[in-house]
């Protein structure tokens, strides 16, 4: 049964959540030891959706739940994680994306690459820590007013804040991805 709640569609099914992946790899033995600085995406999350409103974020859009699972991959010498939005549960041809990012030693940044099934062009991604922030910014195609900083609040709960520049120029908050995880016993 839909119900109509402030002019967005919600259902029963919207509040529903695929099965969490639960096969999070392992840190390969000689992986460089900051790959611990992404170790926070390591698991299934519950990502709610929030704009920036000029002195706070928008309520998530109800009913509405985007979905962010993240582990080890090629050999637990990276970190895969993939972007479904909505989670595959409310619909299972939902536009999804995957990520795979490296840390490169030589340079001291993480080299991250995205492809998406609703675009055709893989995005290459940098981020590395500056100021005690791990913060990424996008190489190709170029996107210079693009900047995006994770925070983790604690074991199960950390944000992706993203930045854009206002029409003078002045670099603001834009957009906020809240992660919750969901454990491997959620029904």
């Amino acid at each position: 049964m839909a119900l109509a709640v402030a002019g967005v569609l919600t259902s029963a099914a919207a509040q529903e959540l695929a099965p969490p992946r639960c096969d999070d790899g392992a840190v390969h033995e000689n992986a460089p030891p900051e790959i611990a600085q992404f170790s926070f995406l390591i698991g299934d999350y519950k990502v709610t959706l929030h704009r920036w409103l000029g002195e706070d974020w928008s309520p998530s859009q109800p009913g509405v739940t985007a979905r962010w699972n993240g582990w080890y991959g090629l050999g637990g010498m990276a970190i895969v994680d993939e972007w479904f939005n909505p989670d595959p549960a409310q619909n299972p041809d939902a536009p999804r994306g995957i990520n795979v990012r490296m840390y490169d030693p030589e340079t001291e940044e993480w080299d991250m690459m995205w492809i998406a099934t609703n675009g055709n062009q893989v995005q290459d991604l940098r981020a590395k820590m500056i100021d005690g922030v791990l913060t990424m910014w996008q190489v190709y195609p170029e996107r210079p007013n693009f900047r995006a900083e994770f925070h983790i609040d604690d074991e199960d709960h950390w944000s992706r804040i993203a930045y854009g520049k206002d029409e003078n120029g002045e670099e603001i908050k834009t957009f906020k991805l809240a992660a919750t995880r969901i454990g491997c016993n959620a029904d």
